[in-house]
């Protein structure tokens, strides 16, 4: 199983796991027993001009009844022809009829070749794809990190203080590639002087 690891910065610290497929039966119960505390699920996916990623849905309740605190993430497609507010409509509806209730989710802000070169545009994406979800009761978060965020929005801020932060500080993949499990690598950029949530690797088993 490919995961990220994160430590996020709540009551206390705790650690949680990304898992981007569909994950077997007893994933969830397992993670649970090695003292995780929440998964990370892609609910949607920039495959084609955008869509719901099933996967991810259908990981919801199974996390839930293991005991796990769920997060849910979008990796929308900013170059579609799809416009954001039609991309969180068709998200909004899967959660409707999967019966699956949302509050907040992160919106997947990296690898800035996935971008328009257009900054302007991006921020006015990104903008929308939050303002459509308030509007249907969901706050955002944006994952995303310094760099990813400099070369994407020009270090945009003003998007509203609901909106989190959960950064990125990898060196590479699997263990070797770790960051330090702990928030003293921050430092602020955009409208963000603290992190909710890092993620200190990635592509480990």
């Amino acid at each position: 199983l490919l995961s990220i690891i994160f430590v996020a910065a709540t009551a206390q610290y705790s650690y949680a796991v990304d898992i981007a497929q569909v994950g077997p039966s007893n994933v969830f119960s397992c993670l649970k027993s090695n003292s995780y505390s929440t998964v990370f699920l892609r609910v949607y996916k920039p495959d084609g001009s955008g869509a719901v990623d099933t996967a991810g849905i259908n990981n919801i309740s199974p996390a839930f009844y293991a005991g796990l605190g769920t997060e849910v993430y979008m990796t929308a497609n900013p170059t579609s022809s799809k416009s954001a507010n039609s991309q969180v409509d068709e998200l909004v509806k899967a959660f409707k009829n999967g019966g699956v209730q949302v509050r907040s989710l992160w919106l997947q802000v990296t690898s800035p070749l996935n971008w328009n070169k257009d900054q302007t545009k991006n921020l006015k994406f990104i903008q929308a794809v939050i303002a459509r979800f308030r509007t249907n009761g969901i706050t955002t978060g944006i994952y995303t990190n310094n760099y990813d965020w400099q070369q994407i929005t020009n270090n945009a801020a003003g998007l509203g203080a609901d909106v989190r932060l959960w950064y990125w500080s990898v060196f590479g993949q699997g263990p070797n590639g770790e960051s330090s499990p702990n928030f003293t690598d921050f430092r602020p950029f955009g409208q963000w002087s603290s992190a909710a949530v890092k993620q200190f690797a990635q592509n480990e088993s």
